[in-house]
């Protein structure tokens, strides 16, 4: 137990002066490359994973929601195999405001949650093979326009 004690202060000791939700947000980001680390861990492999931006042919990471640098939770709204879109826990004051916040993941930037908007979707599927799918969607529909049926997001229909 003493040996545990004292690895928690080495590691605690580089979050020094930082904010709480930067610290969660970095260990969601750990918490992810460790899902696709092999047993044992090696350095080399951890470094593979991370500079290959968690292998962009495969899935998205499964982890189902996340922590927003507000405090606010996000949870899965809906997914395919080349985006993750969430959506906002709103707590407090900003229960009150009408519209939902959204924010997404794609297999091509799999660790960044960014707000769900025309220019940023636009701007993180540049040069893919989605671009032009996407493109003509936007052209046509709001980018949070959902199924009046099943009430998913239309969005999630390109593929």
């Amino acid at each position: 137990m003493k040996q545990e004690q004292q690895l928690l202060y080495k590691v605690m000791r580089h979050f020094e002066g930082m904010q709480k939700m930067e610290v969660f947000d970095f260990l969601h980001k750990i918490e992810v490359v460790l899902h696709y680390a092999k047993n044992p861990l090696r350095l080399e492999h951890l470094k593979n994973i991370i500079s290959s931006n968690i292998n962009e042919e495969g899935a998205i990471h499964p982890f189902g929601f996340t922590i927003l640098p507000n405090g606010n939770f996000c949870e899965l709204e809906g997914a395919n195999d080349w985006i993750h879109i969430y959506k906002e826990n709103k707590r407090g004051w900003s229960r009150c405001i009408p519209w939902n916040t959204y924010y997404f993941k794609t297999k091509y930037a799999p660790l960044e949650l960014v707000k769900l908007t025309k220019k940023h979707l636009q701007e993180n599927v540049h040069n893919t093979k989605h671009e032009h799918e996407v493109g003509a969607f936007l052209a046509v529909y709001h980018i949070t326009k959902k199924d009046h049926a099943s009430g998913k997001m239309s969005l999630l229909e390109i593929v």
